[in-house]
C-alpha cells in the first residue's frame, strides 16, 4: 500500500511526509490507493527512507515501463524541467546569444543520451 501512496504523492509533487499524511486524511484520491489506511508521517518517512533506500529508482523505472507498455505515455517525447526560454519582449536582458547556443547543444546531447538509455532498457 505504501509504495502506491508514495508514487502517487510524487506524481502530485508531494514530497513531504507530513503533506502526504494530510492528503491521506483529506483527499479521496489518496484514500483509494491506500485502502483508507491512514499511516502517520513517521511511517511514510521510515518506509521511504529505510525500506526503499536504493530501490526507489528501480521502482520508478518499472512504473515508467509499465505505463509505456499500456500506452499511457510515450518515450518519443522528452520533457526537460527548468529550461529557461528567451522572451520576445526584451531579448538580451536575461539570455545572451552564446548561452542560447550552448543551451541548445546541451539539451540536444541530453536528449540523445536519454533516447539511447530508453532504447537499451526496452
Amino acid at each position: 500500500m505504501l509504495p502506491k501512496v508514495i508514487v502517487y504523492a510524487y506524481l502530485r509533487n508531494l514530497y513531504s511526509s507530513r503533506k502526504t499524511e494530510q492528503a491521506l486524511n483529506e483527499n479521496i484520491h489518496f484514500m483509494w490507493p491506500s485502502g483508507q489506511n491512514k499511516p502517520d508521517h513517521n511511517t511514510v518517512n521510515n518506509f521511504r527512507g529505510k525500506r526503499l533506500q536504493g530501490h526507489l529508482k528501480k521502482f520508478f523505472h518499472q512504473v515508467v515501463l509499465l505505463l509505456v507498455e499500456q500506452g499511457v505515455i510515450s518515450l518519443k517525447d522528452i520533457y526537460v524541467d527548468g529550461t529557461k526560454i528567451e522572451a520576445n519582449a526584451n531579448r538580451y536582458t536575461f539570455v545572451w546569444g552564446k548561452s542560447i547556443k550552448t543551451s541548445k547543444e546541451r539539451i540536444k546531447k541530453t536528449a540523445e543520451r536519454t533516447l539511447v538509455l530508453c532504447r537499451k532498457s526496452l
